[in-house]
């Protein structure tokens, strides 16, 4: 076939119609003996194009293939064949055949498959109960010209059409000035053989026709065209402005410039992306098969098939994933006999998840198998020389189940063609660290195993961190950044320390390994103090790798920059401490660290539990929470925090940014105005000193974003919430504690917004009365005093009555007795004697209560949490302390709850 325009469009249309042909087979077989008529037809009718545009290309193998798939399909949607495990096997043979030639098209004619052709006759002649003559007719069948079939099949009207466009090709060819010696090809729907192999030295190369392709919405394409519009307006103004030298006006154009270039990146990134559902829909086979050769029964439950990632990771994530579901089913899912006996159903299941989860993917590929014994693990692994015998017998079960990654590991007890050679699960992680991603397992003997997999959304442009040791810059990316800590002069001595030769940080009770640098890269010195370390101060960068983390000392931070990633020389191929390279705005060369490699070079075990008991300080608890909280001082007399858990994020401007307008300050951010405020402004505070740059702090309140300013930001801290509400509260500050020595305000940024911008709130409704007359009855469980008494004053301030107890024992207790009617009840997680998920199955379990709905109001918001709230019957989960979400989920639920009551 010449035209290889034609040619591609046949592929890619070939493969969007085999793109789920594996599950249709699978779902015909689960349905057996009955027959899905539709289902069927679906599948008939995608063969059948496959058929029909094969034989016009002169594909005479693909045409034979799909002639016969299409029989035995038009056999079962006649009722004449039922389908069963032995048909459908030979139908998911011939498919994947089919998908090879496609995927090879311009050597699929010299391809032989007779022998799927002949498993295929011989179900429709059994089906048909036909004897010797009819199967040596059909043999015959088969051997016919493909020629032959593509007259039968083609529609005479197309044939024309083809004919005629294709003579008129011809025509223009030969009014060319200079035409080729070689005739234009005859207008015929299936060129013959001869003129096939003479036109086989004009063609391109076998890849060409089949490059990748990727279906992009017009909508996206319409987006790219208005801004490739908006690009050109500004770059004329930016060339008017260079040429008439008004550097006035180069301010506003750099400014524009740069939102149409982060628009135009995030538009084409969404070209790129494609829903993981393309990866997960191989696995039903793979489980099904698999289970049937290793005589296993097992279901496969897929959820997150729309999660969307880049192009470069659904590629490269098919291979390690099917690895791991293999795993699943060969190490995981016991025999159904032993499962039986376990108390188990003898059919296992395999979940498999995929949700975003702070600005990354996590894949879950989780068994109800037998889980893996730490203890074997760690016997065989010193038995292989990975561990020594005393390593062993320090290492916690987290770590040892960990060893599965280690090279040349396995757990299979003999050497098969699905586990045993000890070249999986190191091959898994390494394959997954340069995706940028990570991946843990956690398993419970006799229970099962989840292993865990999370991976950056793209790698073409990636978020990072700026940092400078020595005389050299490096980018870490900042999905593997957990916190920035400095550590001042004076308190080296208290937080810096050796524990067997190895530098360690002491980080809120626990010993975190350090490493410098510096020392691993070999930098050089720098010439001169290094620009943004004045202080003398220790800078620190938590990074997290999955299975470890640590922090790296580096001598200055600089700005945070979206990167994008070139690849490393051939030099420094090998170097598993470096990732990449890329280009800075000033044109110089960042090196990107490969945190993963950096931990495996300096060889950390990971041991986290054990350095957490080890660095573990004797502080008394008790039932004092713990809030992570944003620390910063106006000035060197007023400190202040905030909780993290209500900040949207962070920003750094420089104090030229802002502008004053009618008396209020606004920030110019993001094509819209931010309103900011100071807290001298609000409460009893001095006024800051002039900085070049400051920090805001972005957070929303009725739907609005709001700036508060931080002048001078100094850590971010997990805090046990022993707070003074009396001696300095005030109207936007709640109380104080200390703090490093320093009396510390902890600020209501709900009630600073309300006095700085009251009119926001006016029209605020409270809840409606119930039928006697009385506001709404929350009933309140919080172990915090200082959390209980602050929820109930904002409900009651809201116009709710709050019946409050310590924990979720008396709460039951008083719910039980029927004492009062409530609307609605708000309650802890982590409690003593009764918790938040214990009194919600009791609540929900008690016909009583029927409509009530349950609040959590936690600071534990993590995906497993959230999912353990769901199975028990929890409504909705709140955070610490966002007083304006929690009020307005709080009269959404009194509202439905009293509906619910009165029906």
């Amino acid at each position: 076939m010449e035209d290889t325009d034609l040619l591609t469009d046949f592929v890619v249309e070939a493969k969007e119609h085999l793109a789920d042909i594996e599950n249709q087979f699978l779902a015909i077989e689960e349905m057996a003996p009955a027959i899905d008529t539709d289902l069927v037809n679906e599948v008939f009718r995608a063969i059948h194009s496959i058929k029909g545009a094969a034989g016009f290309l002169g594909l005479r193998t693909v045409n034979d293939l799909s002639h016969h798939l299409e029989n035995v399909l038009n056999m079962m949607r006649n009722g004449e064949l039922a389908p069963n495990s032995v048909i459908v096997d030979q139908m998911l043979k011939g498919a994947d055949k089919l998908k090879g030639l496609i995927e090879d098209v311009e050597n699929s004619n010299e391809v032989d498959v007779s022998s799927h052709i002949a498993a295929l006759e011989k179900i429709a002649n059994e089906a048909a109960g036909t004897g010797e003559a009819e199967e040596a007719a059909s043999e015959a069948t088969a051997e016919a010209p493909a020629e032959d079939l593509a007259d039968i099949d083609l529609d005479a009207a197309i044939e024309a059409k083809l004919a005629e466009a294709q003579a008129a090709l011809a025509a223009a060819r030969a009014t060319e000035p200079a035409p080729q010696p070689a005739a234009a090809p005859a207008p015929k729907p299936t060129p013959a053989p001869a003129a096939s192999e003479a036109a086989e030295d004009n063609k391109p190369k076998a890849s060409a026709p089949v490059e990748g392709n990727i279906r992009v919405a017009v909508g996206v394409l319409d987006s790219l065209m208005n801004l490739a519009g908006e690009l050109v307006l500004s770059r004329n103004q930016l060339l008017q402005a260079v040429s008439t030298e008004e550097k006035a006006g180069l301010d506003t154009i750099s400014a524009r410039l740069d939102q149409i270039t982060s628009e135009l990146q995030e538009a084409i990134m969404q070209t790129r992306m494609q829903q993981i559902g393309s990866v997960f829909g191989r696995f039903p086979r793979v489980v099904r098969d698999l289970s049937s050769k290793l005589g296993k029964q097992c279901d496969l439950n897929v959820e997150g098939k729309e999660v969307e990632v880049d192009k470069t990771i659904v590629e490269a994530i098919g291979d390690p994933l099917t690895h791991l579901v293999r795993n699943s089913i060969d190490h995981g899912v016991e025999m159904p006999d032993r499962r039986v006996a376990a108390g188990k159903p003898a059919k296992g299941t395999i979940n498999l998840r995929a949700c975003y989860q702070a600005g990354k993917v996590r894949i879950e590929i989780q068994d109800d198998g037998g889980g893996i014994d730490p203890n074997k693990l760690k016997e065989k692994a010193v038995a292989k020389g990975v561990i020594t015998a005393e390593r062993a017998e320090q290492m916690s079960d987290r770590d040892a189940i960990r060893l599965i990654f280690a090279p040349g590991f396995s757990t299979a007890a003999e050497v098969t063609d699905i586990s045993g050679r000890g070249v999986g699960m190191d091959v898994v992680r390494t394959n997954i660290s340069k995706l940028g991603g990570t991946v843990d397992v956690e398993s419970t003997l006799g229970v099962g195993t989840n292993i865990v997999v999370t991976l950056p959304l793209t790698l073409a442009i990636i978020p990072s961190l700026i940092v400078q040791v020595g005389a050299d810059r490096f980018a870490i990316p900042q999905v593997n950044i957990a916190e920035l800590v400095r550590v001042r002069e004076n308190e080296r001595k208290e937080r810096l320390g050796r524990v067997k030769d190895a530098e360690v940080l002491r980080l809120r009770g626990q010993l975190l390994p350090l490493v410098r640098l510096e020392k691993t890269l070999g930098c050089n010195q720098a010439e001169g103090p290094i620009h943004g370390n004045s202080t003398g101060a220790t800078n620190i960068i938590v990074v997290d790798t999955g299975q470890t983390r640590f922090g790296l000392v580096v001598d200055a931070l600089h700005d945070s920059e979206e990167i994008v990633v070139k690849p490393l020389g051939r030099h420094h191929k090998d170097c598993r401490t470096l990732a990449g390279a890329t280009i800075l705005g000033d044109g110089h060369v960042a090196l990107i660290l490969d945190i993963a490699g950096i931990a495996a070079d300096v060889d950390l075990s990971g041991d986290e539990e054990a350095r957490g008991k080890k660095g573990k300080q004797s502080v008394d608890q008790e039932s004092v929470d713990t809030q992570s909280l944003l620390l910063f001082k106006n000035n060197d007399l007023d400190y202040f925090a905030v909780p993290m858990d209500i900040i949207a994020r962070i920003e750094r401007v420089r104090s030229d940014q802002i502008d004053s307008v009618a008396g209020q300050e606004v920030l110019q951010y993001r094509n819209t105005t931010l309103p900011l405020m100071r807290v001298e402004s609000c409460v009893s505070a001095r006024p800051s000193e002039p900085l070049d740059r400051l920090y805001v702090v972005v957070y929303e309140v009725r739907g609005r974003e709001v700036g508060l300013v931080a002048p001078i930001l100094q850590d971010i801290r997990e805090v046990p919430m022993a707070v003074d509400t009396v001696t300095f509260r005030e109207a936007g500050v709640i109380g104080s504690m200390v703090l490093d020595g320093h009396t510390t305000r902890l600020i209501d940024l709900f009630e600073l917004t309300q006095l700085s911008h009251p009119e926001w709130f006016v029209g605020d409704d409270g809840p409606s009365n119930d039928d006697a007359g009385q506001p709404p009855l929350i009933l309140l469980a919080e172990d915090s005093g200082f959390f209980r008494n602050q929820v109930k004053a904002v409900f009651e301030s809201a116009g709710y009555r709050v019946s409050d107890h310590e924990d979720g024992q008396l709460a039951w207790e008083y719910l039980d007795s029927d004492a009062e009617r409530f609307q609605v009840v708000v309650t802890d997680i982590e409690m003593p004697r009764m918790n938040g998920f214990e009194l919600c199955q009791r609540v929900k379990a008690d016909p009583r209560f029927v409509g009530v709905p349950v609040i959590a109001l936690t600071s534990l918001a993590g995906a497993a949490d959230i999912q353990r709230g769901l199975d028990v019957g929890i409504d909705d989960y709140q955070i610490k302390m966002d007083r304006d979400k929690l009020l307005n989920s709080l009269k959404n639920f009194v509202g439905a709850a009293t509906a619910t009551q009165l029906a």
